[in-house]
């Protein structure tokens, strides 16, 4: 029940095609289910010496026309109700996957998420919707099949439904116990696809390291879990059919004899069977014990769908990024700082403890120290990807969680070490944080990024389609993503690593157009060439999550403390 509430809301606009397909279905089913007693009444006409039995041959070919075509339809309809549902279920989710904090994405896996996203959502249309639109021609071919049998003979029919129960509860009892199968197995199908792809994004480390036949054994033994766990839920499944067609063969053979004991001895029951109506119920009774097959072989696929459905919203359902900021910040930012922040990402080790920094106007503050010692994650806290427990970054004296992200985050200009191209053209990577920015002015970010020369080398230059896995270099295409930067001209810039990839001649030209485009605004720099932060206003060093030490350049050289030794451990 809670599921179809869930899918309601999806099917929502759909309601008068969904009558329409109920409708279509009924006329199909009861198109199909008359020709049966129209071949009764035949042979019954034969019995009785008319051979002329043209008008009802006719009547029966009208049937199966008729009947073809409302069921032709009543397929259309259905697959653009599953078609619908897809749609909306699909763009629901990839806005929730966009809507969920940070955290919530780096506790899945990249490939368990893009399951959901695609086969989970089609097991939903398959499963869900085809198969309820089984079940429910099943239905109603079982509630027209005994209106049927009961015209005929009314004792044969009670004989019918008095032992289909049977059937029913051999169904409902096996399927109850396979529902843990088909979770397990979208499980072991969620790794697998995981590691796949984890494998395919990361091939030339893999390669680098000689780390194939590792990747290999790991991921045949992934696979044989998820075999496993496959064969469990197909073999599980596979007793429902055989199991059910045991009893209604069963059935079906008693409909025979007790029918045709009536007839040997003609035995009055207050109307006429006859040899006709015999073989008009034998097919009666066949016909309505095959939609329990039917349904029964549907209820796994609406088993295996409601897995895929949980899973898709586990994650719509999922805690949105919070954002309860109504605060503006004003149109520029003066003042930036840090109030003893505590963060920790699991709750349990801390990685920033009581970090205080005041952040001047139109410094270049660079946060350096070991690796894992909180560097990033600063950045992190600063643009809200994550919350501290305790404390906080303000701007303009506001604290930045009183702020409207979308509004604090225009204010902010950031450069990763892992670049991120779209596919698209050169101009439109430049363009993506302002799209409606011109060509000349994506030309003039470009220079400055020192990335004109290259993309002019290229055949279609600006217009040059790329993305993550086209041929440009690393360095290339994170000159591509500085460009973005110098397009946008924020008031705050932060550099985490943003030029590790880049040659150091490169390097030396990009550093002078950063002290263009830094020139009366405030950045933040986090680097491990120390060497590329000698003119920064503050050096902060952080060790453990705590600020060991700070001072510029100069000051902490002469101090011969960590950063000291940190720095002459570079050059040695």
């Amino acid at each position: 029940m809670k599921t179809v509430k869930s899918l309601a809301k999806y099917m929502k606009g759909s309601y008068g095609l969904i009558a329409l397909s109920l409708l279509l279905a009924l006329a199909s089913v009861g198109a199909k289910m008359a020709i049966p007693f129209v071949t009764g009444l035949a042979i019954d006409c034969i019995k009785n010496g008319n051979y002329d039995v043209s008008v009802h041959l006719f009547v029966c070919a009208g049937l199966l026309v008729v009947g073809a075509l409302f069921r032709y339809a009543f397929d259309v309809s259905v697959a653009r109700i599953g078609q619908t549902l897809v749609k909306r279920m699909r763009d629901e989710l990839f806005k929730a996957l966009h809507d969920v904090p940070l955290s919530y994405i780096d506790r899945h896996e990249r490939g368990d998420l893009l399951l959901r996203l695609i086969n989970d959502i089609e097991n939903v249309q398959t499963g869900l919707i085809t198969g309820a639109g089984a079940l429910y021609e099943g239905a109603v071919q079982i509630l027209v099949t005994v209106v049927f049998m009961f015209v005929l003979n009314w004792i044969l029919a009670l004989v019918v439904i008095v032992l289909t129960p049977i059937s029913v509860v051999v169904s409902r009892f096996i399927s109850n116990h396979n529902s843990r199968y088909f979770k397990k197995q979208n499980e072991m199908m969620g790794k697998l696809t995981a590691y796949t792809l984890e494998s395919i994004t990361n091939l030339e480390t893999i390669q680098s390291f000689g780390g194939e036949e590792n990747r290999i054994a790991t991921f045949e033994e992934s696979n044989e879990e998820a075999r496993k766990a496959s064969f469990k839920a197909s073999f599980a499944a596979s007793w429902i059919n055989p199991m059910t067609r045991v009893v209604n063969n069963a059935i079906y053979a008693a409909v025979i004899l007790i029918g045709a004991l009536i007839i040997i001895h003609d035995v009055s029951l207050g109307f006429v069977f006859t040899v006709g109506g015999l073989s008009s119920f034998i097919t009666y009774s066949y016909q309505y014990m095959t939609p329990f097959n039917e349904i029964a072989d549907a209820a796994n696929d609406v088993l295996y769908a409601t897995a895929s459905f949980h899973r898709i919203e586990e994650t719509i359902e999922a805690p949105k990024d919070v954002d309860e900021g109504k605060t503006s910040l004003g149109e520029t930012i003066e003042t930036l700082e840090a109030k003893d922040i505590h963060f920790s990402y699991d709750g349990k080790r801390e990685i920033i403890k009581g970090f205080d920094l005041d952040i001047y106007k139109g410094h270049k503050i660079a946060l350096v120290g070991p690796t894992g010692c909180g560097k990033t994650t600063i950045i992190n806290l600063l643009m809200r990807f994550y919350d501290a427990q305790e404390g906080g970054f303000s701007m303009n004296g506001i604290k930045t969680v009183d702020a409207p992200k979308p509004e604090m985050r225009s204010h902010i200009g950031m450069v990763l070490q892992e670049t991120w191209l779209k596919k698209g053209t050169i101009r439109e990577n430049i363009a993506y944080g302002k799209p409606e920015a011109s060509l000349d002015e994506v030309i003039v970010a470009a220079k400055k990024a020192h990335a004109h020369d290259f993309i002019t080398r290229l055949k279609d230059g600006y217009d040059t389609v790329v993305s993550n896995a086209s041929g440009l270099s690393t360095g290339e295409k994170q000159l591509l993503c500085v460009a973005r930067i110098m397009l946008l001209q924020p008031e705050i810039v932060m550099l985490d690593e943003a030029t590790s990839n880049i040659d150091l001649r490169t390097e030396l030209n990009l550093s002078k157009a950063f002290d263009e485009l830094m020139n009366g605004k405030t950045s933040l720099v986090v680097a491990h060439r120390l060497s590329t932060i000698k003119n920064a206003d503050l050096i902060v060093v952080l060790k453990d999550g705590e600020i060991l030490e700070q001072g510029n350049f100069e000051e902490l050289m002469q101090a011969k403390g960590f950063f000291f030794d940190l720095y002459n451990s570079q050059l040695a």
